[in-house]
């Protein structure tokens, strides 16, 4: 049996020292959401749940990692010496749609159809976390980077809505506003929204902390800062009900871009892309310790549970060239996933295990470090099920309850398997064996115990694992809305696998 361990390391401190130092509307897999409880003296009690969810931050990029030396992020690590570090966290999907995709609703985005980028916008027929946490009374809130609504690639959506002369020439545009709205976070459960990438922002409140109407807002301010001011006035407006806030900075990915306070912050005797990375990162960083202030400031901090995670892990462009900051595609975007192989896209560690944390003071024990697998979704319905939700509508979900694993029960994690499927490839782990295909002929099989992890290839030594494994990746992926794809790995599959993994 994989032999886990769970280590509770106790740091002297205290919390005043904590300062900011398909898609269509017949998929399957959903379902109505639930009828909002009445017991509002019960709802009072329950916890606030913020969600940080950044964007294409490699798993070295915190400093309490402690795996380079160039990072700065104080904030996020105190809230990991006062909570828990996950070593082996995931996301569900190495790209951002459908990692977003679960996070929001605490399912594998497969059930629904949202595999990658491509399958936006997500169904309307999905149920999401917000509606989920305004059903217990909740007051919602999204601000950020959302990338479920209807995008350019959209393509096979639209083909299902409108007849186009070429879908080729299918633009957002040309859907109608009212239309597009449906899919905003705002029409989804999340009441107060700040919607955007940079410069407008599809609101409901403005920095005020005042509700308004509908409408975008110009907001020039360095698109990091402008998130985090919108995640602190909406811990104002909310701070005498429960909440559940999920913010999502649009950083480190590219454009590379930060204010000159955060450039100032770090030596011009390293890559631009990576000294651009470290000051957006560290702009993220401020922003969450702003956010934890607001919490002090109104009293509210001890009943909050903190969740950070990126999306998935960076993209390194193979051998990370240092280009021009004002190139973007398929380019290193400054931000590392040491030691991990390979990068955004792959099913590799690069591009699902990432910075993971959870903080809840008195409930979660200081410098908690886990070390067995957790999935992103495993955070979100461990937080629904502490919000008060049912049985019921936890058996809806995907993920487990970690808090016994906090307090150093993990049996159920153990062997426990997590699963990916993503273009052509599909992943299963179950303790310490990782099964990994891609295509029909390429299969790897890792024993993932920090020693070999994804550099030797036991696929021939171990043919009774690999059934097994097998076996539980089918019984799935046949639950799933699509099958697994068929299709021979796309070129930019073949160049990663030809030059991250064994032959």
């Amino acid at each position: 049996m994989y032999s886990v361990k769970i280590l509770h390391i106790i740091f002297i401190t205290t919390l005043s020292a904590f300062t900011v130092i398909s898609c269509n509307g017949n998929d399957s897999g959903a379902s109505a959401p639930p009828a909002p409880i009445q017991d509002s003296e019960t709802v009072s009690e329950r916890p606030n749940v913020v969600v940080f969810f950044t964007d294409d931050q490699g798993f070295a990029d915190l400093g309490v990692q402690d795996v380079v030396n160039d990072i700065r992020t104080p904030n996020l690590d105190a809230l990991a010496n006062g909570g828990a570090r996950f070593t082996n966290g995931y996301v569900t999907a190495p790209q951002c749609t459908p990692s977003r995709a679960a996070m929001v609703t605490g399912q594998y985005q497969q059930r629904f159809g949202v595999d990658d980028n491509r399958f936006a916008p997500m169904p309307l027929s999905v149920v999401t976390l917000g509606q989920r946490f305004k059903a217990l009374g909740y007051a919602t809130g999204l601000v950020g980077k959302w990338h479920l609504e209807i995008a350019s690639n959209s393509r096979e959506w639209a083909a299902d809505y409108f007849d186009w002369e070429s879908i080729q020439d299918f633009k957002v545009e040309d859907v109608p506003f009212d239309e597009r709205k449906k899919y905003f976070p705002n029409y989804r459960g999340y009441d107060d929204t700040y919607f955007g990438l940079h410069h407008s922002y599809w609101a409901t409140f403005d920095l005020e902390a005042k509700s308004i109407p509908e409408q975008y807002i110009a907001n020039s301010t360095f698109r990091v800062d402008a998130i985090s001011d919108a995640a602190v006035a909406f811990v104002h407006k909310h701070k005498n009900r429960p909440f559940y806030l999920h913010v999502a900075h649009f950083a480190p990915h590219v454009p590379l871009a930060a204010a000159q306070k955060y450039l100032d912050r770090f030596p011009n005797d390293i890559p631009m892309r990576r000294k651009y990375a470290l000051a957006m990162m560290s702009a993220i960083d401020d922003g969450v310790g702003r956010v934890v202030d607001a919490l002090t400031q109104n009293n509210i901090l001890d009943n909050t549970i903190i969740i950070f995670i990126s999306d998935n892990g960076a993209p390194l462009g193979l051998d990370m060239t240092d280009a021009p900051i004002e190139e973007n595609r398929e380019l290193w975007n400054g931000s590392l996933n040491t030691p991990l192989l390979g990068e955004k896209g792959m099913l590799t560690e690069g591009g699902i295990k990432v910075p993971f944390l959870m903080y809840w003071p008195n409930q979660i024990p200081h410098s908690t470090i886990v070390e067995q697998p957790v999935l992103s979704i495993d955070t979100v319905y461990t937080a629904l099920k502490e919000a008060g939700a049912s049985e019921q509508i936890l058996g809806e979900l995907d993920g487990t309850d970690i808090m016994p694993a906090l307090g150093g029960h993990t049996e159920s994690l153990e062997n426990r398997a997590i699963y990916w499927r993503f273009w052509q490839q599909k992943a299963v782990r179950v303790g310490q064996w990782k099964l990994l295909q891609l295509g029909a002929t390429k299969k790897y099989l890792f024993k993932m115990d920090g020693m070999q992890n994804e550099s030797v290839n036991l696929i021939d030594q171990y043919p009774e694992v690999v059934h097994e494994l097998e076996e539980r990746y089918k019984l799935w992926d046949d639950e799933m809305v699509r099958p697994t794809s068929t299709a021979q790995p796309n070129s930019q599959e073949q160049r990663w696998y030809d030059y991250y993994l064994p032959q």
